[in-house]
């Protein structure tokens, strides 16, 4: 199974910069950018290049909806895909490197655990989750 990044612009690359300035690299995951100097066709290309080693992924885009996204989903009807939107760095960081991806059977658990990962990534600092749900209860909402 793969990982494989992908989003507008220098989505993908800039994710993998940063991975690897903080962790070196992943195995397994792959970063593939939607540039100005691409069409839909080109990117099509590109998944289906990366699917014909590995035809297990997670694609794991930047946007609902995008054309990387789009793109994605349409690779579902030929390959064992799960597709993701709305990614970050702590995610891919969390279930890439406590992951065997080589190893990994279950596209869509691998896609779960990189949702709940992003979910619980994100926060306002000095604010816990169970201070937000105890201010909603008081106001009877």
């Amino acid at each position: 199974m793969q990982i494989i990044v992908t989003g507008h612009g220098n989505f993908g690359t800039g994710i993998e910069s940063t991975v690897k300035l903080l962790a070196g690299s992943i195995p397994d995951v792959n970063y593939v950018d939607f540039s100005a100097n691409m069409n839909e066709e080109n990117l099509a290309d590109e998944f289906e290049s990366l699917l014909k080693k590995d035809a297990k992924a997670v694609f794991f885009c930047d946007l609902i909806g995008g054309t990387p996204y789009k793109q994605a989903v349409y690779k579902k009807e030929s390959y064992d895909v799960a597709v993701i939107a709305g990614c970050n760095v702590g995610s891919l960081l969390e279930v890439g490197l406590q992951t065997n991806l080589s190893g990994a059977s279950d596209v869509h658990l691998v896609a779960q655990n990189l949702v709940e990962a992003a979910k619980n990534g994100i926060q306002e600092f000095g604010v816990r989750k169970t201070q937000i749900l105890d201010e909603a209860d008081e106001d009877g909402i």
